[in-house]
């Protein structure tokens, strides 16, 4: 079977996780692959990591800036000419509509697999309009949905057996095996986030400050990763409750730093009003730290109330909950060590499996 999958997004070009996923679609051995992207990189290197895997690569002069719709139609029918696809996965809508325009072009039929990543979900009233657009869109041409988390699953409810679960894969370093967290010292916390509205730092700032003042427990602190324009008002919000020397802004770290800090952990939190998918919930998952999460992306998946892990809704539920686990280290203890039974369903092996198992079946 031959396939095309798209391995760059809007802006980026070629992504990390998709080089990623690419490579382990490659290494699985099942089917001809043909890795579409445009020529741009999220970081330097992915092309060249591509060409020294040896596998089947095209890069599209400007495929991916929403631009000449026209030229990147007829350049992907050549491919599609070339290739003869059996399927093509594209990520993004723009991808789908240049690879239904591409299919008309060639005269080649070919099944079409959408992944979604998101649905304009950071804008409230944009939201619901792109997923009416993405709807209509994915009824008509796309053969199977992709979706990496049943929260997201469920915006797409209306499409109902075409849409599937199929989780996305992380490093690989991220599963090497890394020590438990040990309870008793200093109690450290994480949320890493863009400083946005909707990412909710602030709750999680009050949140502490209930904590500290309910139990006096001063032996606490709290790690808030990453940049954006809220970082100054999070800041002052410290400095106004006292807390300056409790809450650290290591401003942006690389994915590599932030599961660095995690390991320095043994607490994670989310507190984002939404995740499609939720890195920030997968990561400390993996790493076995105790995660305290709202119901968003990929959490109603995984964890289970008290056994691997903790939900929250508002500020209030989480300072309760602080009060709760923190000083509990036999939970803390079971909790953690739970993680580690779950967490291979995130390799990129079983999850390009069940890819195989959509597309041939």
């Amino acid at each position: 079977m031959n396939i095309i999958f798209f391995t760059s997004s809007h802006k980026m070009g070629i992504t990390g996780q998709l080089t990623e996923h690419a490579l382990a679609f490659a290494k699985g051995g099942q089917g001809n692959f043909t890795f579409v992207s445009g020529e741009k990189e999220q970081f330097p290197g992915l092309h060249q990591r591509m060409k020294e895997a040896e596998v089947s690569s095209v890069a599209i002069r400007g495929m991916d800036d929403h631009a000449d719709f026209g030229r990147l139609a007829r350049e992907f029918a050549q491919v599609i000419s070339t290739t003869r696809p059996d399927y093509v996965t594209v990520q993004t809508n723009w991808q789908l509509a240049v690879t239904v325009a591409a299919r008309f072009l060639s005269g080649i039929r070919f099944k079409i697999l959408y992944v979604v990543h998101g649905y304009r979900h950071n804008f409230r009233f944009r939201s619901v309009v792109a997923r009416a657009v993405m709807g209509v869109a994915l009824h008509l041409f796309a053969d199977h949905v992709i979706t990496p988390s049943s929260f997201l699953k469920e915006k797409f409810r209306f499409l109902g057996e075409k849409i599937k679960v199929i989780f996305i894969g992380e490093d690989e370093a991220l599963f090497a095996d890394h020590p438990l967290p040990e309870f008793g010292g200093t109690k450290r916390l994480v949320f890493p986030a863009e400083f946005r509205t909707g990412k909710n730092q602030e709750m999680v700032i009050r949140a502490l400050k209930g904590y500290i003042d309910r139990t006096g427990d001063q032996d606490v602190e709290l790690y808030l990763p990453g940049k954006g324009e809220l970082v100054a008002s999070c800041q002052e919000l410290c400095r106004t409750l006292g807390l300056q020397d409790k809450v650290h802004f290591p401003g942006f770290v690389t994915r590599p730093e932030v599961a660095e800090l995690y390991l320095s952990s043994q607490f994670a939190l989310v507190a984002s009003n939404v995740e499609t998918f939720g890195h920030c919930v997968v990561e400390p998952f993996i790493l076995g730290r105790v995660l305290l999460t709202r119901h968003v992306g990929v959490a109603d998946d995984i964890i289970r109330e008290g056994e691997n892990g903790f939900f929250f809704d508002n500020e209030q539920d989480l300072m309760e909950l602080l009060v709760k686990v923190l000083p509990d280290h036999a939970l803390c203890r079971r909790v953690a060590a739970n993680t580690r039974l779950e967490r291979d369903r995130f390799r990129w092996d079983p999850i390009c499996r069940q890819h195989f198992e959509l597309i041939f079946t």
